[in-house]
């Protein structure tokens, strides 16, 4: 066996028995602006419900109340028509708003409903210089308006990423995060990111499920260190994470092909917003609503303009999630941390989760792989947990726990939209596939 492979093996075992991986922090020369916070046209002390692509068509009226009735705040990427005064009262009168396009029409608005500008979509790191001083110009044009960056997933390549130096040590085929190139090459992007650019919220799109030729499900086996790896950045530069998850796809289940699957199941897409908030995501935005990306009829409106079934599945969740929205705004995340992450069932966790203080952490029993989110109450001495059933989907396996929390007199259990408050310190609960929960202590 050779040295570098000797030398991966131990530092596998390393990571194995102590949870951690390397830090975003130091991955580059560049030193991380803690971002200047700044008040919004939204509320960020709440979960938040956004989709990608709204098109502005003949059929507008109608499409625009799904979209409130999907329980969705704001859309990105507007096409079509251009949105009148009118459209934009509309949003405003109702409690929402538009991540409007770069164009001199919008920008020259001057609307509350206007929440943010669509600044730039995945761009390199040659480009995070000219996008600082763009992103404060807006901010001196109007500071109350959000300039939307959206971040590159973990999957791209080092060519998309604009990181392309090898670094020494690295052994391209280990699982794990310091010789993993994919992660070595993130970590690099998002700490040129944080040390570039000096906005409050970073956001990602990572579509992570798939299906094969046999019509097994799957996923993408970096997902969790992606959104691992973002998190840890917003906590210590001061940022909120937002997250567009797969409500679209190229491939239907059973058609036989290999690829991005449709994710028109409510536990497809209970499952990628509670692994998301699981790291402190404080808005979901589905890609996409109506027009987009990828084969239209898997997106929640298809070219008609009718609902589908990604429609009903999205709206299910939101119904569920939004009982907790306000309350989980309310507490601050410390990362996240995966039990039994070695299953041989576990899916999307290769490569771990950056570790998480004890203090943190429940008292947890189990021998499922379960992602438990740890959080602290901004104000007052409570806690909140996020617990996930990380099983692989194909297997569709439940995953039992039990989680002790010392010294607490009460939990509250908020489950697919039922509240339910437990006397002590003990939550016992068989979670089913792909399903998550959110629990406060007190």
């Amino acid at each position: 066996m050779s040295f570098t492979k000797i030398t991966a093996f131990f530092m596998a075992l390393l990571v194995l028995l102590t949870g951690g991986v390397a830090s975003v922090i130091g991955s580059t020369d560049a030193k991380p602006i803690v971002a200047a916070e700044r008040e919004y046209r939204f509320d960020r002390d709440r979960l938040l419900f956004g989709a990608y692509c709204l098109k502005v068509d003949d059929q507008f009226e109608q499409t625009r109340a799904w979209f409130k009735e999907a329980g969705l705040q704001f859309p990105i990427a507007v096409s079509g028509r251009q949105l009148s005064e009118a459209d934009l009262d509309w949003f405003a009168d109702n409690g929402m708003g538009v991540i409007a396009p770069r164009s001199d029409y919008y920008l020259n608005m001057k609307h509350d409903a206007i929440w943010g500008i669509d600044l730039c979509d995945e761009p390199p790191a040659g480009d995070f210089p000219a996008l600082q001083k763009r992103v404060q110009e807006l901010y001196a044009q109007d500071p109350n308006r959000f300039p939307l960056i959206n971040l590159l997933p973990m999957y791209a390549s080092g060519e998309q990423l604009g990181e392309n130096d090898a670094l020494p040590g690295f052994i391209g085929d280990s699982p794990f995060d310091t010789f993993c190139e994919p992660a070595v090459r993130y970590r690099m992007h998002v700490s040129d990111y944080i040390g570039t650019i000096d906005s409050d919220i970073i956001s990602v799109d990572i579509y992570p499920l798939t299906v094969n030729e046999k019509g097994e499900l799957g996923t993408y086996m970096h997902w969790m260190r992606n959104l691992d790896i973002l998190a840890e950045a917003c906590r210590e530069t001061g940022r909120d994470l937002w997250v567009i998850t797969q409500a679209a796809g190229l491939n239907d289940v059973d058609e036989g092909v290999t690829g991005t699957r449709y994710c028109k199941t409510v536990e497809d897409q209970r499952w990628q917003n509670y692994t998301a908030i699981a790291f402190g995501a404080k808005a979901i935005i589905y890609g996409c609503y109506y027009g987009g990306w990828w084969r239209a009829d898997s997106h929640m409106l298809n070219d008609e303009g009718e609902r589908t079934d990604t429609y009903y599945a999205v709206q299910q969740v939101n119904k569920e999630m939004a009982v907790f929205a306000e309350t989980y705004g309310k507490y601050e995340n410390h990362g996240a941390v995966m039990y039994n992450r070695i299953h041989p069932k576990a899916s999307g966790v290769s490569l771990g989760a950056t570790k998480v203080d004890a203090k943190y952490k429940p008292v947890m029993l189990t021998s499922a792989p379960v992602l438990c989110g740890c959080f602290t109450e901004k104000e007052g001495d409570g806690s909140a947990y996020v617990f996930t059933n990380m099983f692989d989907p194909q297997t569709g396996k439940t995953a039992s726990f039990t989680a002790s929390f010392p010294g607490a007199k009460q939990l509250t259990l908020y489950r697919k939209g039922e509240k339910t408050v437990i006397d002590g310190c003990t939550l016992r609960l068989t979670l089913d596939n792909r399903e998550g929960v959110f629990v406060t202590v007190e």
